[in-house]
C-alpha cells in the first residue's frame, strides 16, 4: 500500500476506540509499578531460582501474565459493575507498551551481558596469562569497578560479586557509580537508537508492506474493549479460548505437578526424542533436531495469525537444510559445516538487510526530506514523533556508540564502525523478522567476526579486539530480547486505539522514561543478586555459578579469548572458506528475495533461508516442530473450512498462547514462593531458555 497522501501513521490505523485520554497519571503510574517489577524479579527469577526465564522472548510471560491479571481480575469487574472507572483502551495500551519496553532491560535485552562488564575481565586476572595482557591493553580505570587494575582480582568487588557477602558485609555501591555511568553512555545511545529507529521503520512495514505484526495482533486483542454490560471482550467471552487455555493448562500442570508427585501424577507427553533409537546409519548422521521436538502452544498459536507460505517457508527451508547436509555429513565431508553455515548466514543478512533498504527507498526519502527541511505538502508524518526528530535521535544513538568505542575508550575507528554496523544489523533484521512471522523466539546470525577474522590480524590491537568483544556479546546477542523489538511492538499496539495527537506525541517520552527506571531498577537488583548468591538455588539443574554465561563464559570469549588471539598475531584455523560461504549466502538471499517479489506464488520466501542459515542454533531447533504443527493446522482449516472457519478458530489459536502463559506464571509463582520461603522445589520449564 502507498503512503496515504498528508496523512499521519496513526489515521492508518484500525482503531480499537478509546474515548478517553490514554496517557493518564494512572496509566502512568500502573506501567511504571509493571516495569519496577519486572525489573526487579527477573534477575532473581532467571539467575538465583534458575526458573523459566520470566521474559525469554517477543511474548513475554511477566509482562502478559500481569495484563491477564488487570483486563480480567480488575479491568473486567469495573465494566461490569462500574464501567466509568474503568481503564480505557488507550490506558491499556500504554501500560502495555510500558511493560514491553521493560521487558528488554533487565535480562537478555541488556543486563544480562552489561551487569558483570566492570568487574568480568578481573575474574579471568591474577596467575592467568591473561593478566599482562589485560594490563598491556591500557583500558581506562574508569570502565571498572575496582581501585587498582593490576589487582583488581584481588578486591572485594570483584571476589564478593564471584562468591558472596560475609553477613557483616555490605554491596559496594560506591565502586559501582563511576563504571555504571560510563557503560551507561554507551548504553544510553544505543536505547536511543532503538526507540529512534522504532519510529522511523513503523510506517513502512505496518502500512506500505503491510507485515501482520502477529505478536502486536494478539496484544492488542488482550486490552480490546468489552460490549457495553459486560465485563470481557469477545476473545475472553469466547469458549473455544478457554478450553484451548484449559487444555495447555492441563498439559503443563501434569508435568509439573510430575515434578513434585513422580508416583501420584503422569506427565502428559507433548514432546519426542528419536535420538537415542535412531543411532544406526543412515539415521546416525541425520541432524539431531528433526528427531526430536517439543510443542511451544505460544508458537503454535503464533503462526495461526502469519501469513501461510511464511510459516512453510520457516520450517521448510530448514529441513531443506537438514537433507542437504545428511548425505554429507555421512561421507565425513565438512562443506557444509555448523560455520560454513553460519557464515552463509552472515551473508544472507547483508543481503537481507539490502532488501529491506530497497523496498523502502522511497520512505526513508520521506525522512531524508524530513531530516534536512525539505519536505513535501503531500509526505507522510511521523505519528509519535516527527520523522525529522527520530532521524535526529538515531543519528545521535548512533553517533554516541561510534563516539563512545572510538574517541572516549581509543577503539580503532573502522572496528568502531563495523561493530556499530553489526548492533543496527542484529535488532533491524530481528525487528524485520518478528513483524513479519511473529517468531518470538530467535537470534539472528549477525557474526562480523568471520569477517574481521578474515583480515590480517595485524590490523587490529588487543584493544580493538576487547571492545569489538564487548559490543558483539554485549548488545548483538541483545537482539535476543530487542529494545527495538518490543517499542515496535507497544507503539503497534498504542496506534491500534488510535489515541489522540496529544497521546501519541507523549508515548515516547514516557517509554524513554520507562526504560531509564527499568536501567536503574534492573541493575541495582542484579548486583544485590551477585553479591548475595554464589550458584542457582535449584540443586539440581544449574551451570554452577549465577549467570554463567554472561558473568563468565561470554566474557572468557570475547574478552579473553579473542584479545589473546590478536596478541599472538593468528586466529584459529577454519576448515571452510568464509568468504566463499558469505557469498554463497548472499547470492542464495538475493535470489529468493528477487524470485519471491517477481512470483506472488513462489513458496519459498528470504526470512525462511535466513532462519535456516541459523539452524544450528537452539532457537530454531527448538521452534521446527511448532512452526510446522501451526501451518500445518492452519493450512487444513482454511481448505477445508475457509475463511469462515480460519476466523471461528482464532480464540483457540488465542487460547493456546495465553494458556501457556498462565500456565508459565502458575509455576513462575509456585517457585518463586518456594524458594523464598527455603523450601525444596523443582524447577518447571515450558518455554525455551
Amino acid at each position: 500500500m502507498a503512503e496515504s497522501k498528508g496523512m499521519s501513521e496513526g489515521e492508518l490505523a484500525e482503531p480499537l476506540t478509546s474515548p478517553r485520554s490514554a496517557v493518564t497519571w494512572r496509566s502512568i503510574l500502573l506501567g511504571l509499578a509493571i516495569a519496577i517489577f519486572i525489573a526487579v524479579i527477573t534477575p532473581y527469577n532467571d539467575y538465583v531460582v534458575w526458573n523459566s526465564f520470566i521474559v525469554g522472548s517477543y511474548f513475554p510471560p511477566i509482562a502478559t501474565i500481569s495484563m491477564l491479571a488487570i483486563v480480567l481480575l480488575i479491568n473486567g469487574p469495573l465494566h461490569k459493575f462500574a464501567p466509568r472507572f474503568a481503564m480505557s483502551p488507550g490506558e491499556l495500551s500504554i501500560v502495555l507498551a510500558m511493560a514491553l519496553i521493560s521487558c528488554s532491560i533487565p535480562s537478555q535485552g541488556l543486563l544480562r551481558q552489561f551487569a558483570p562488564l566492570p568487574v568480568a575481565p578481573f575474574n579471568m586476572t591474577g596467575t592467568n596469562p591473561y593478566h599482562d595482557l589485560f594490563l598491556e591493553m591500557d583500558l581506562p580505570k574508569w570502565l571498572f569497578a575496582v581501585d587498582s587494575l593490576d589487582t583488581g582480582h584481588r578486591e572485594m568487588s570483584v571476589t564478593k560479586f564471584y562468591s558472596r557477602l560475609a553477613p557483616d558485609e555490605s554491596i559496594p555501591w560506591s565502586m559501582w557509580m563511576k563504571p555504571a555511568l560510563s557503560w551507561g553512555l554507551f548504553a544510553a545511545a544505543f536505547l536511543t537508537a532503538m526507540l529512534s529507529i522504532a519510529c522511523l521503520v513503523r510506517f513502512q512495514w505496518a502500512v506500505n508492506e503491510r507485515l501482520p505484526f502477529p505478536i502486536a495482533q494478539l496484544q492488542s486483542m488482550l486490552i480490546a474493549p468489552p460490549a457495553p454490560g459486560r465485563a470481557f471482550n469477545s476473545v475472553f467471552a469466547s469458549k473455544g479460548f478457554w478450553i484451548a487455555a484449559w487444555l495447555v493448562i492441563v498439559v503443563h500442570g501434569s508435568n509439573g505437578l510430575h515434578a513434585y508427585f513422580p508416583n501420584a501424577v503422569p506427565a502428559i507427553p507433548y514432546q519426542y526424542d528419536l535420538t537415542t533409537t535412531l543411532t544406526d546409519d543412515p539415521w546416525a548422521s541425520l541432524s539431531a533436531w528433526p528427531k526430536k521436538g517439543t510443542i511451544f502452544f505460544t508458537l503454535l498459536g503464533v503462526v495461526y495469525f502469519t501469513q501461510t507460505r511464511v510459516s512453510f517457508s520457516l520450517w521448510m527451508a530448514p529441513l531443506l537444510l537438514v537433507l542437504i547436509r545428511w548425505p554429507l555429513t555421512a561421507q565425513g565431508d565438512t562443506t557444509l559445516s555448523d560455520a560454513a553455515v553460519h557464515d552463509q548466514g552472515l551473508g544472507a543478512s547483508f543481503a537481507f538487510i539490502a532488501g529491506v533498504i530497497w523496498i523502502g527507498r522511497h520512505h526513508w526519502m520521506v525522512i531524508a526530506r524530513a531530516l534536512f527541511g525539505i519536505g513535501r505538502p503531500n509526505d507522510p508524518q511521523g505519528a509519535f514523533v516527527s520523522y525529522r526528530s527520530a532521524a535526529i535521535g538515531f543519528i545521535l544513538g548512533t553517533g554516541g556508540m561510534f563516539a563512545w568505542l572510538w574517541l572516549l575508550v581509543g577503539c580503532a575507528w573502522w572496528v568502531s564502525a563495523l561493530s556499530v554496523l553489526m548492533i543496527l544489523m542484529a535488532h533491524v533484521i530481528t525487528a524485520r523478522v518478528v513483524a513479519e512471522t511473529g517468531l518470538a523466539y530467535l537470534r539472528v546470525p549477525v557474526n562480523m567476526d568471520s569477517i574481521i577474522k578474515n583480515l590480517p590480524v595485524s590490523w587490529m590491537r588487543p584493544r580493538d579486539a576487547f571492545f569489538y568483544g564487548v559490543s558483539h556479546y554485549g548488545l548483538m546477542q541483545a537482539a535476543r530480547e530487542s529494545t527495538l523489538v518490543f517499542a515496535q511492538t507497544g507503539l503497534q499496539v498504542v496506534d491500534s486505539v488510535d489515541p489522540s495527537e496529544k497521546d501519541r506525541r507523549r508515548t515516547v517520552p514516557v517509554l524513554s522514561a520507562t526504560l531509564i527506571v527499568a536501567l536503574i531498577a534492573g541493575f541495582m537488583a542484579s548486583l544485590y543478586c551477585y553479591y548475595n548468591w554464589v550458584t542457582p538455588l535449584d540443586p539440581v539443574n544449574n551451570d554452577g555459578l549465577l549467570n554463567v554465561w554472561g558473568a563468565k563464559n561470554w566474557p572468557q570469549t570475547w574478552l579473553n579469548d579473542f584479545p589473546t588471539q590478536v596478541r599472538n598475531g593468528a586466529y584459529p584455523a577454519k576448515s571452510q572458506n568464509s568468504w566463499l560461504h558469505m557469498g554463497i549466502g548472499l547470492t542464495l538471499m538475493m535470489v529468493l528475495q528477487a524470485l519471491t517479489w517477481r512470483f506472488s506464488a513462489w513458496p519459498l520466501m528470504p526470512v525462511g533461508y535466513l532462519m535456516c542459515s541459523a539452524s544450528t542454533s537452539f532457537y530454531v531447533n527448538n521452534a521446527a516442530l511448532s512452526l510446522f504443527l501451526g501451518w500445518l493446522f492452519k493450512t487444513l482449516i482454511l481448505r477445508f473450512g475457509g475463511a469462515k472457519l480460519f476466523n471461528d478458530l482464532k480464540p483457540v489459536f488465542i487460547g493456546f498462547i495465553f494458556g501457556e502463559a498462565l500456565s508459565t506464571g502458575i509455576w513462575l509463582i509456585v517457585t518463586l514462593v518456594l524458594a523464598m520461603h527455603g523450601d525444596q522445589f523443582y524447577v518447571v520449564k515450558f518455554l525455551p531458555q
